[in-house]
Formats: C-alpha cells, structure tokens, sequence
C-alpha cells in the first residue's frame, strides 16, 4: 500500500508534524504499539500515531507527573559500555524538580493555547511523559558540594530524551507514542554548574511543550 499524506490539523498524527511539514502514516504498523502506525516527517524522532484520530477536536488536557526514576543516565566521560550511575544521581529531589518543571511548561502552553488544564470537559487528552536517558556533561560530583545549587542534568551540558503517550482520557486508548532526543543548553559541550543546568532543563521542557501543544491545537 502506498504511504497515505495527511494535512496537517486533519487527522491525529498531524498534530506531531513540524510546522513546515506535511506527515506521513507509512504503512507500518508498530510492533510495540497495537493499532498504531510509524508516522515520519513529524520533526520528532520516533512517532507512532492511531489514524482517523482527531487530536485537534480535544479542548482540555490533564498532564501525568513526569517520569524520571527510571531514565538511563550516562556520566560525562563514559560510553555506553562502561556508563555508571555514581556522578549524576536521580534522587527524589531531582524527580520532583524535574516533574514541577515540566508541569509548569506543559500547563503554560496549553493554556496560551487555549487548552484546559484541570481535565475539564467532553474530550480530555492525557499526557504522560517519561524522561528516558540523560548524559550530563558536566560534573556533578564536584558540583554537588558548592552550597545552595541544585543538582540537576545539564547539556552542553549533554542530551535529554524523552517519551510522551497520548490517551483519550475517557476510554483510556492510547492515540500517539512520540520519542524524541534533544541537546540542551546553548554553548556545546562546554562545562556548566547546576544553576545554568537547571535553566536549560526548564528552556528543554519549554520547547517540548511548546512543539507538543502546537500539535495539539494545529495552531
């Protein structure tokens, strides 16, 4: 079968497009996700969308608490084979900075959006995200010991990646996988303490919401 184009604010997989791209359902159906297809050209770099769905016609969203206890994390220095998890640590501390941190970007852009946030009405989207892997940079161990500083990851600093699931939150289907794997900060690989750490996480979260609720709305 020919590989089916969808414009954009369309369908449901079109809200995962970038702005200047038009998606596209390739008929692939996941082996991970039953009833959802590989969707490319979404700016995004995994995407599996549930086609016929239309996301744009949800008013309100409820945002899970972000998911981070588990995200793989790679220290400065080490490659896959000999990663450890003894600089960076992922303490309760850390998850419910991160968590706030995301609630605060996704609520702020659904809202400028004109989204509902409290979970309100006939069609509700629930979105829960899960930090995956994290490879900081900088190092924390000597971080963590200069008073008053958060320890939080950091990209040029690093790289973040990240797994949002999208569900009606009525029946419970899941509509939308996306996977997606960013650099944060703004000087490449240079060192960082936790302070600029934990502003490139919140301009990381931003952007995240940012790209997801633009394709939300189609707007």
């Amino acid at each position: 079968m020919n590989t089916i184009k969808y414009i954009a604010g369309a369908l449901a997989v079109t809200l995962l497009a970038a702005c200047s791209s038009t998606p596209v359902m390739e008929d692939k159906p996941s082996s991970e996700f039953e009833g959802l297809n590989k969707v490319s050209s979404t700016g995004f770099n995994e995407v599996w969308g549930r086609p016929g769905t239309d996301l744009s016609s949800y008013s309100a969203i409820v945002a899970t608490p972000l998911k981070s206890a588990d995200a793989e994390i790679i220290q400065p220095g080490q490659s896959i084979q000999t990663r450890t998890r003894q600089d960076m640590e992922m303490t309760p501390e850390v998850e419910q900075g991160l968590a706030e941190t995301w609630n605060d970007a996704i609520t702020r852009e659904a809202q400028d959006k004109g989204l509902a946030t409290d979970g309100s009405g006939d069609k509700v989207l629930r979105i829960d995200a899960s930090m995956t892997r994290i490879a900081p940079s900088a190092n924390f161990a000597a971080e963590k010991q200069a008073p008053g500083r958060t320890t939080v990851y950091t990209e040029d600093s690093g790289d973040a990646s990240i797994e949002f699931r999208l569900y009606d939150n009525t029946s419970g289907e899941l509509l939308a996988v996306v996977r997606d794997k960013r650099s944060i900060g703004s000087q490449m690989w240079s060192r960082s303490n936790t302070v600029t750490a934990s502003a490139d996480v919140r301009n990381l979260y931003r952007n995240w919401a940012n790209r997801l609720v633009t394709r939300i709305t189609g707007n």
